[in-house]
């Protein structure tokens, strides 16, 4: 009956929308019978709704008069099929989010209509019902506003002496909302974290007042105590020992990612700027992560005692990411304090272990935390030296558990206590220095940061021994990416210094260091990889720059988990991909080396250098006819030696072999004899002449045995985050036995194999000569 009516009015006419909302008003029980019209009602409700909202005034006063929301919700209620849940969520998100004007907005807020569908029971295991409620929730919170929150709170009156007071009692959808904080679905959680920044942002006086009091604080220390179960899972995966390189390093990239995002949430609410939400995220990260988890790692450090508490390679990338990404004066002069004064909070052991493991109340760890270490404080009071020291805790704890926040330090105060900088970064482990020395670059170069604190890295005892130990890592033969990241950090020092220059010890083992790397590059001249040095240093000059000159905003400190993860893992490789790794390694510590030395010293170029190595390399590419020999060619036998060669599918077959070298290229080529020419063949296999491994067979003097490396390497960027550092290539296995007429003719094909390397070999050395000659001393 209906559906013939509609057809003779307009779609979005206001008559057309009273008789759907009649017949909405019919229905008295939803089931699977009717389940399907009444989502074409809901549909059409929704589309005429949203039209009248920007066209017709009088469709969205008839939406008021016939109090749809009521209708909406009175469907809930009589539903017996829960599936229409799904879809009335979904249209009234659409309409929500679609409406513009002022009054419709305000009224879908008023007569409770909508908290009282927030808060009916659904259940929620069904299908995507999750999804759409959350959804309801996240177009709800972006509506809105300071003028219209109080349409969705309720609030309990208090009679003072002075004054009537409000308080709220309830808020659903932001209680409602919470409930979903950690599902399982990340789509679901990022929604949740929408509606909670949104609602923050408008929030009143009397609504904060609410969210920052229990028991709805509690959110605030679940997410931290949710952050804490994470770096220790992050822990977990770093000290593993796997021999499953690449699945455990994804697991490395993703929980670290987790975390990262973690933390950018807690940035997201520090910068509302409201001063109790700031407040409360605050503690809560100190007193439930920071103090309890982090803390104590960095004076346990290489302990075993470390049950309790991650690593302390961990704790100190997860400082470097909150300092990073955790803007605030605040934050970053209390990890100044913690990472200045560890042996006073080292004495805490007992007091921090107790903290952490008390989770029933978390709402004052923050203040018992103060209270304890005011009293270490006080003990510690008893040497002269120490009182400055001590008043200025002091007063930071009198800071801390007051609602202003922490202080400014006073660095002529810690200009006498040098040595707890030394003691955190000096470690025999490589990998926790650079830690440390990250943390400390984040602090120098933080713009929150009081200037004068740079000051206590210019005592020339710190200066002195922090440089001394990066120039030790780059003139030692550790990883390439040990000597990068310690490249990037003491640039970042010299750029943050008021004394940018070396002192002269310090340059000569600079030079030093240089000199080793010119003469590690020149070894790979004997190894099997030599013709792709020069590939090499023009692959890989580009990345080293970037990676050194990467400003701190985007230095990724996840290196420090990558260092650490690599001294715990254990790879399997072929020869040949060892060789292949060791080689670019080699080129790129020799280009880290001359970066570096640009920086240090003014005027110097390596720029010119490595233009020049391009255009020879050009020209030496441009001039070779060795392109020619590729496979099923034709090439003139010319010298080719005549032998027989077995192969697994098409048994022994006769063979010419070719060895040919033109520029830094050379091949070993195979060739058929031609079917109508001669002194002509077609190649049928080619393998590189660089890293063949030949050999006479022992007691079968006319053969010889070739082995063949891989002649499919891969030049890789020096990355952190997401790139698999350990090697790709794969042995192949590959062998040739060839066998000649006689001794004599082995022998001279094996001298003629062994000439041509050599050739191939001069031409790159002559070239890699000539390149170094052009880099300034």
């Amino acid at each position: 009956m209906w559906s013939s009516f509609w057809r003779s009015v307009d779609r979005f006419s206001l008559q057309h929308f009273k008789c759907i909302v009649n017949e909405l008003r019919e229905i008295k029980l939803v089931d699977y019978k009717n389940r399907d019209p009444l989502v074409d009602l809901l549909q059409s409700i929704v589309e005429i709704v949203t039209y009248g909202d920007s066209h017709d005034p009088l469709i969205f006063e008839c939406f008021m008069e016939y109090q749809v929301l009521a209708e909406f919700l009175r469907l809930l209620k009589i539903s017996g099929d829960s599936s229409i849940e799904a879809p009335l969520l979904q249209y009234l998100s659409i309409m929500i989010q679609n409406i513009q004007t002022e009054h419709a907005i305000y009224y879908c807020l008023s007569n409770d209509y909508i908290n009282n569908i927030i808060t009916h029971c659904y259940e929620f295991s069904d299908g995507d019902l999750a999804y759409y409620y959350v959804s309801l929730l996240r177009v709800m919170s972006g509506k809105i506003t300071r003028e219209t929150l109080c349409l969705l709170v309720k609030a309990h009156q208090q009679n003072c002496r002075t004054s009537h007071l409000e308080t709220v009692i309830s808020f659903p959808l932001y209680t409602e909302a919470l409930k979903f904080a950690h599902h399982e679905e990340k789509m679901i959680q990022t929604a949740i974290r929408t509606v909670t920044l949104n609602i923050y942002n408008v929030c009143d006086d009397m609504v904060y007042q609410f969210i920052t009091t229990p028991p709805v604080s509690d959110y605030f220390s679940d997410l931290v105590l949710y952050l804490r179960k994470r770096c220790f899972h992050l822990d977990k995966i770093v000290h593993d020992k796997k021999e499953a390189w690449n699945f455990e390093r994804s697991k490395l990239v993703l929980e670290s990612d987790e975390i990262t995002n973690d933390l950018y949430y807690f940035q997201d609410m520090l910068s509302v700027g409201e001063p109790r939400l700031s407040k409360i995220v605050t503690q809560n990260i100190f007193s439930l992560l920071v103090f309890p988890t982090l803390l104590p790692s960095l004076y346990l450090r290489d302990t075993n005692d470390m049950n309790k508490c991650i690593s302390a390679t961990t704790s100190l990338y997860l400082l470097s990411q909150i300092i990073q990404i955790l803007k605030g004066t605040n934050i970053i002069h209390f990890i100044c304090a913690l990472f200045l004064y560890i042996p006073i909070f080292s004495s805490m052991k007992e007091s921090m272990e107790s903290v952490a493991a008390d989770t029933t109340n978390q709402t004052h760890v923050f203040e018992r935390y103060v209270s304890e270490l005011d009293q270490t404080v006080q003990l510690q009071c008893d040497g002269a030296n120490d009182i400055r020291r001590n008043l200025m805790l002091k007063q930071l704890l009198e800071c801390m558990s007051s609602n202003s926040g922490f202080i400014s330090f006073s660095p002529g105060n810690m200009l006498q206590k040098s040595d707890e900088i030394i003691h955190n970064v000096c470690s025999n482990s490589h990998c926790l220095m650079l830690a440390s020395l990250m943390l400390l670059v984040g602090l120098l170069e933080s713009k929150d940061i009081d200037p004068e604190l740079a000051a206590i890295t210019a005592i020339p005892e710190i200066k002195s021994r922090i440089r001394k130990m990066l120039l030790e890592i780059l003139a030692s033969r550790t990883s390439v990416q040990l000597q990068l990241e310690a490249a990037w950090v003491l640039r970042r020092l010299l750029l943050v210094s008021v004394d940018k220059n070396l002192e002269d010890n310090e340059l000569q083992l600079f030079k030093t260091s240089c000199e080793l790397s010119t003469e590690h590059l020149k070894k790979e001249l004997d190894e099997c990889w030599f013709d792709y040095i020069q590939d090499t240093l023009k692959n890989e000059w580009t990345s080293c720059k970037k990676a050194l000159e990467q400003p701190l905003q985007s230095k990724d400190p996840f290196f420090v988990l990558e260092l650490s993860f690599g001294q715990n893992t254990t790879s399997i490789c072929p020869t040949s991909a060892l060789a292949w790794q060791h080689m670019v390694d080699a080129v790129k510590g020799f280009i880290i080396h001359h970066q570096l030395k640009s920086y240090i010293f003014s005027g110097y170029s390596f720029d010119n250098a490595l233009a020049n190595l391009k255009d020879s390399f050009s020209r030496e590419t441009n001039g070779s006819d060795l392109s020619r020999g590729s496979f099923g060619s034709e090439l003139s036998l010319g010298s080719a030696i005549p032998c027989k060669i077995a192969f697994s599918k098409t048994g022994t077959r006769d063979v010419y072999m070719m060895p040919l070298a033109t520029g830094k290229s050379g091949k070993l080529i195979l060739l058929e004899p031609h079917p109508l020419y001669s002194r002509k063949g077609v190649v049928i296999a080619i393998a590189p002449l660089a890293g063949l491994n030949l050999s006479i067979v022992e007691n079968q003097p006319t053969w010889l045995l070739l082995r063949l490396r891989d002649t499919k390497p891969r030049f890789s960027s020096i990355q952190t985050r997401g790139h698999d550092s350990s090697p790709c290539i794969r042995e192949p296995g590959n062998r040739w036995i060839l066998r000649f007429p006689d001794a004599q003719v082995c022998n001279t094909a094996y001298a003629m194999v062994l000439k041509e390397i050599n050739k191939q070999r001069s031409v790159v050395e002559g070239m890699l000569t000539t390149f170094l000659q052009n880099i300034p001393s």
